[in-house]
């Protein structure tokens, strides 16, 4: 977290609007991806992440200024599942993997579709853990800590589990494409 960031964090603290909305230009686009890839549907991602920063903005006094990226993604995180409570509807993880898999520029060239097919079966076969801690690493863009605050381990689990994954990722590509 920058200097600007905890300048940023402590004036909103005190109320000031402008700052809030440095914040908010800072992280819209990471929490808008971060529930997106959960919920699959563009309003619905739209709705939540307006829900979060709304939340943020009425919550930002209790928040420690070194921990807000974690605090503002476990928000996203409660806003996910109390949507899919609302929805009673549960998210399988092939479901997710499909989102991933999807094609949104047709004229990707056909060596990166391929690659990334080849990516998402060997990613399919890490355990479930690995597979979270890839995604919110590598496709999520986190850092360790925030890993950390979401899936409450420690930051050396998460770098051990992280090591680990990418070993048996690389072993599996290595193996499809021979």
């Amino acid at each position: 977290m920058t200097e600007s960031e905890i300048s940023l964090i402590l004036k909103a603290k005190k109320g000031e609007e402008q700052a809030f909305g440095e914040l908010y230009e800072l992280y819209f686009d990471k929490i808008f991806k971060f529930i997106y890839y959960r919920v699959s549907h563009k309003e619905v991602a739209e709705d939540l992440t307006e829900d979060v920063f709304i939340k943020a903005w009425t919550s930002i006094k209790t928040v420690k200024e070194n921990s807000f990226s974690g605090w503002l993604y476990q928000i996203a995180k409660n806003k996910v599942i109390d949507y899919y409570r609302q929805k009673k509807a549960t998210v399988d993880i092939e479901e997710i993997q499909n989102i991933l898999e999807s094609d949104e520029n047709l004229s990707e060239n056909t060596n990166t579709i391929i690659e990334k097919r080849v990516f998402m079966e060997a990613l399919k076969q890490l355990t479930p853990e690995q597979q979270i801690i890839i995604k919110l690493k590598f496709i999520e863009d986190l850092d360790n800590s925030e890993i950390s605050d979401l899936i409450s381990k420690s930051e050396g689990s998460i770098r051990v589990v992280q090591h680990r994954a990418i070993l048996k990722l690389q072993e599996l590509i290595k193996k499809q494409t021979k």
